[in-house]
């Protein structure tokens, strides 16, 4: 987890900001990994009130030694 500030606009057009937290998942991209993605976002979503949760998509090659 990285510590981060967040800043959007609500569906009320006001500019808001929060402090954030970004969590990195490393995970292959298939539809199931992607449906996971979304039941983590809109769980979050419903248990700490925020109007959106973000995601990234972006391609990688990681390794690790």
């Amino acid at each position: 987890m990285i510590a981060g500030h967040g800043q959007w606009r609500s569906a009320g057009g006001r500019l808001r900001a929060e402090p954030t937290r970004l969590v990195l998942i490393v995970a292959e991209d298939r539809p199931e990994t992607r449906a996971a993605l979304d039941a983590i976002r809109d769980a979050y979503k419903a248990a700490f009130a925020q109007e959106a949760v973000g995601l990234v998509l972006s391609p990688a090659c990681a390794s690790f030694r």
